[in-house]
């Protein structure tokens, strides 16, 4: 091989080898720059996002009134910034969801805790904002109460809260015990004293209180008491002796009279009548109940022996024209003096003992008359009446009389001294003779004798005032 041929293809490969690797380089170079370019663009792209991305902000505030009890409606104001997209989240509400960013009003139905929830976002990042809101259950107030037994003081009452929706009770009772509460369903109540009393519930739910008041009255408590009155003819309390009990207890309900050693008629009624056919000491017994309690109430009572006469006091009778107001007419068994009238409505007929007599109030001519003969004396005639003889003069049969004897007359027996008891013709008497005493005997045959003490001049009301004394009839 020739050198210099050698040389000349070496120097040819070696040149060849080096264009190659300038070509090469050149090549490399170009994706070297390429890719340091590329590079550059986008670290200038991303720098330039960067520092052109806004700041973003999730907020909200919510406009809601004081009250919240259901429903509530409320108004959301959106405070976000930087956003360009929202997602409203109301759990329970209406509506549920929202994409606007101010959504409007959202209503809130069912009681309890609801979370709204705000995301936004742009193309760069999101941010999420929550709240809570509190809705109060709706107030449904009202209450029952119950008296146990009756409506007699003391009272146990009660109660039964119906009202719905509340988180706080009040409860006040006046005059009760207790006087409050604040359970929601408190235990009963007693009430000691009677009248009106007022039961207040006041119930407070979260947001706002309702007030609910309901009244009742109770009877007074029981008080056991009685009276008692003898009969007309029996005002002398000798025996044999009927009285009538007037029942005064009050907020009773039953009662039992008791009375050992006399009859009691109508053991269980109110009120009832007793016989007592001997003298003695008794007790006479009532006992009250009315379905909580019982009560025993006792009298003592004295009946005296009996002296056979019925003495009375200061009994007025009327003249002529007074028969209708004063009286004219006396009867033992009605009590006393009667009127005209209360002898025809009551039928008293052969109950009226004797009549008076005086024309006018000057009292000039006065006299004693039997109740059969009320017509000839100018009084309406008595069906069924009966006659009575008198002594109007006693002195003209030699019987002197005095206040002392009159007095000295104490039983059946001490008319005895006495032999006249009828006059043989009619006398009178007048004002001016005072005191004046006058005989008579019924037609049952018993004794008696009136003393006349004073005339009163009172006009169509004048009247003679006297004192009786008149034996008894077997059952009085």
């Amino acid at each position: 091989m020739n050198y210099s041929n050698y040389q000349d293809e070496k120097s040819d490969n070696e040149m060849d080898s080096k264009y190659y690797n300038i070509g090469r380089f050149r090549k490399g170079y170009k994706h070297i720059v390429f890719f340091i370019v590329l590079e550059l663009g986008v670290i200038s792209v991303s720098s330039c996002l960067k520092e052109n991305a806004i700041p973003i902000s999730s907020f909200f505030s919510i406009e809601v009134t004081e009250d919240k009890t259901a429903p509530v409606i409320i108004k959301l104001q959106n405070d976000s910034y930087g956003a360009d997209e929202y997602e409203w989240i109301f759990e329970g509400g209406s509506p549920s969801s929202s994409r606007e960013k101010q959504p409007g009003a959202v209503t809130f139905t069912e009681a309890g805790e609801h979370k709204i929830r705000l995301r936004v976002k742009n193309a760069v990042e999101e941010k999420v904002s929550e709240q809570t809101i509190r809705v109060d259950s709706a107030l449904s107030l009202n209450f029952d109460y119950e008296i146990a037994i009756n409506d007699i003081a003391p009272a146990v009452v009660s109660l039964r809260n119906l009202s719905k929706g509340g988180r706080h009770y009040e409860w006040t009772f006046e005059g009760g015990e207790p006087s409050s509460s604040t359970s929601a369903f408190p235990s009963a109540v007693t009430f000691k004293e009677g009248g009106e009393h007022k039961i207040h519930l006041r119930v407070f739910n979260g947001s706002r209180y309702e007030e609910l008041s309901k009244t009742f009255t109770l009877q007074a408590p029981m008080h056991a008491d009685f009276s008692y009155t003898p009969s007309a003819v029996d005002q002398d309390w000798e025996a044999p002796l009927t009285l009538t009990t007037k029942n005064l207890t009050t907020s009773g309900l039953t009662y039992e009279w008791q009375c050992a050693g006399a009859t009691v008629h109508q053991v269980e009624a109110e009120s009832t009548s007793v016989r007592f056919e001997h003298a003695g000491d008794y007790k006479l017994v009532l006992l009250a109940r009315n379905g909580k309690e019982e009560q025993r109430i006792e009298k003592a009572l004295t009946i005296k022996p009996n002296s056979g006469i019925i003495e009375q006091s200061d009994l007025k009778f009327g003249i002529n024209e007074a028969k209708n107001t004063i009286g004219c007419f006396y009867s033992a068994y009605a009590g006393g003096v009667v009127t005209s009238k209360h002898i025809a409505d009551a039928q008293l007929g052969n109950k009226v003992d004797f009549g008076f007599f005086a024309l006018n109030s000057a009292f000039n001519y006065c006299y004693f008359f039997a109740p059969n003969e009320a017509a000839a004396s100018s009084f309406p005639p008595i069906a069924g009446a009966r006659g009575v003889s008198f002594v109007h003069q006693p002195a003209s049969y030699g019987i002197t009389l005095s206040d002392a004897d009159f007095e000295s007359i104490k039983q059946a027996a001490d008319f005895n001294r006495f032999r006249q008891w009828r006059e043989t013709s009619p006398k009178h008497f007048d004002k001016n003779s005072s005191p004046h005493f006058v005989l008579l005997r019924t037609a049952d045959g018993r004794r008696g004798i009136v003393r006349v003490k004073r005339y009163v001049f009172a006009g169509a009301a004048s009247y003679i005032l006297a004192d009786i004394k008149l034996e008894k009839r077997p059952e009085e």
